[in-house]
């Protein structure tokens, strides 16, 4: 910076100190000479933010903010920079993000080798039986695509379980002695909600698909609180630096929010988690409507720790993925004419649980990515509404990736959310058309045709099985294109959004999905301050500059907890 530019700031800083003297509140923080684009009900842009404690009390002109400025407030200098509402993740799996980070990552790999040569360097290192976990393959990354089978896995890993998630966290690539451990052999049956891929002896051939995967996960040594704190402060630490302030996290245990509200106790987690209580399906069958209720209550969170923390919706699974082909639709695969997905849960499971939600005056949040997942939820809600209607339930299904115009209008009719991830239809475009055919293609990751019927979208990215970069979303929500910028022109280019709406998805929506729209995903004086500066104007550069768009600032409660040096 210029001496003149140094003189000049200092000058005018002292001009806003003699300013200053109105009566107005003195702010902690005040952001300077940016463009602020605060997201509210007419998507303003003004030039400079004040914060006092962790609230926003101005929004405005450089002139304005002048008399919230005094001697003991932090003023930052923007230069033209872009302020946006704090970003919020509104799907995702921190603690998972966190394995990843510090367990076996495989993505990319282009070949069932590499997999193995990443295992047997791993195996080398590790002690006899300690368990390898990891994952983040892809078989569709690969030239041979079908799903490999175990044996070559097995012979570098003899003594070592291996347990490797796909890419989508719905399907999993385990060793023989995994299998041994679990007790998995030709005669195991498929468990309800899961399928285990068998060779052409009938024998295991390691790949497990949804369900059956705890058959192996349930004999995973028991983390500690210290591991699992540590595994989600690494994640929490990657995801601040990319502009990140909140994220839904989608479905832990009561023992994982005890962690999260020690860490907030403790003043060690810096983002906002608004989290979905895991419904515990094989408890909770057993018992009534009003006992599930019950344990929803005492599981229910609206505040804590200065809006650190919100339990406020139950997460269900109900289908599968597309990559494992355990999405459920009406109609068969059609490169697998004998299946045409599955059920994890039935329709009537969801009704139970969506009653007892109810009455806790809780949300409930499902996947569905299948035409057939979708609609059978959307008639599950609506049997539970019948019988405890709510006007403001925030029901959502989370994916919501093929639907038909008819399930389109019952979304609407019902008022149930669509939470969607923009990079899952840049990553998956390519397989869509062979998993499924270009008629079913036309329904999938449909974000206009929910905006036209008057819906909002809170957007995420499901991380890790996508990046957990805010910008990369964004990109994909308004080109429809991958990276690279194919296909040209976006797939299915008539479902785009513009650029307003998707910073909408990851900020005000998705705070409107979490109950959270009075207190944050906007700037305005009174909200909770949560901001994020990029050092690239997004909503005018093209959009391809948005893929090296960076954080400048990540600010959660008026507390700087990211700067990019």
């Amino acid at each position: 910076m210029s001496n003149n530019r140094v003189i000049a700031l200092v000058l005018l800083f002292l001009t806003f100190i003699t300013l200053s003297c109105g009566g107005k509140p003195e702010a902690d923080l005040v952001l300077f000479n940016g463009k602020v684009a605060t997201v509210d009900n007419d998507f303003s842009i003004q030039q400079a933010v004040a914060i006092k404690g962790d609230r926003i009390i101005f929004v405005g002109s450089k002139d304005g903010v002048a008399a919230h400025i005094g001697m003991g407030t932090e003023v930052i200098e923007l230069d033209g920079k872009l302020v946006l509402p704090g970003l919020i993740d509104g799907h995702a799996h921190m603690h998972n993000l966190g394995e990843e980070l510090m367990n076996l990552d495989i993505y990319g790999a282009t070949s069932f080798q590499q997999i193995v040569d990443k295992v047997a360097e791993r195996a080398k290192a590790a002690r006899p039986g300690e368990w390898i976990i990891g994952g983040r393959w892809d078989q569709n990354n690969w030239e041979e695509k079908t799903f490999p089978e175990h044996d070559a896995l097995s012979e570098v890993s003899p003594n070592n379980p291996v347990f490797l998630r796909r890419v989508d966290g719905n399907s999993a690539f385990v060793n023989q002695k995994a299998l041994d451990i679990a007790g998995i052999t030709i005669d195991t049956p498929d468990p309800f909600g899961g399928v285990i891929h068998r060779k052409a002896n009938g024998e295991p051939s390691g790949i497990l698909i949804n369900k059956a995967m705890n058959l192996v996960k349930d004999k995973f040594p028991s983390e500690t609180e210290a591991e699992y704190s540590k595994k989600l402060l690494k994640a929490v630490e990657s995801c601040l630096a990319k502009g990140l302030t909140g994220w839904h996290e989608a479905g832990v245990s009561p023992w994982e929010i005890g962690i999260y509200k020690k860490l907030i106790d403790e003043g060690r987690l810096p983002m906002r988690a608004y989290v979905m209580l895991g419904e515990q399906e094989a408890a909770l069958l057993e018992g009534s409507v009003e006992e599930i209720a019950e344990y929803f209550r005492k599981q229910r969170i609206e505040s804590y720790g200065s809006a650190m923390l919100s339990v406020r919706s139950i997460k269900i699974f109900f289908d599968g993925a597309l990559g494992s082909r355990g999405a459920a639709f009406f109609e068969p695969y059609a490169d697998d004419p004998e299946n045409s997905g599955l059920l994890r849960v039935t329709p009537e499971y969801i009704t139970k649980i969506s009653q007892a939600a109810l009455r806790a005056d809780m949300g409930v949040n499902t996947h569905c990515i299948g035409i057939r997942g979708n609609r059978l939820c959307l008639d599950a809600y609506e049997k539970a509404f019948q019988e405890f209607p709510k006007a403001d339930h925030r029901f959502r299904i989370e994916h919501s990736q093929f639907v038909r115009d008819e399930d389109i209008a019952k979304f609407a009719a019902l008022g149930v959310i669509p939470a969607m991830q923009p990079t899952h239809c840049t990553s998956d475009m390519r397989m869509v058309p062979a998993r499924v055919g270009m008629e079913r293609a036309k329904g999938s990751y449909a974000w206009r045709s929910f905006l036209d019927a008057d819906m909002v979208i809170p957007c995420g990215s499901d991380f890790p099985v996508e990046s957990n970069d805010p910008m990369l979303g964004i990109y994909a929500a308004v080109t429809r294109q991958d990276p690279s910028g194919n296909p040209e022109g976006g797939w299915f280019p008539e479902q785009r959004m513009t650029i307003e709406e998707a910073i909408k998805g990851f900020t005000i929506w998705a705070a409107y999905g979490a109950f959270q729209e009075d207190v944050l995903g906007s700037i305005e004086v009174g909200k909770l301050a949560d901001l994020t500066v990029l050092d690239k104007d997004i909503l005018t550069v093209e959009p391809k500059e948005f893929l090296t768009t960076k954080a400048v600032y990540t600010i959660v409660g008026g507390e700087i907890r990211y700067s990019r040096k």
